[in-house]
């Protein structure tokens, strides 16, 4: 899961820093936005109908 670091945090097995950007496990994930220590980035899914057109103009 692709996340922003919003507070500089660190536990066993990780240390983020204020700005980083990480793609880490869901669960630590989810413990971090939950404490207010990071965001979700959303990422866009490219869609079927935008990818065909794209194949069509090669």
């Amino acid at each position: 899961m692709n996340i922003k670091i919003l507070t500089s945090c660190s536990g066993l097995d990780f240390s983020y820093a204020e700005g980083e950007t990480v793609d880490t496990k869901p669960d630590i994930a989810k413990d971090l936005i939950k404490a207010g220590y990071a965001e979700e980035i959303k990422t866009a899914a490219r869609t079927k109908k935008k990818a065909e057109s794209e194949d069509a103009d090669a």
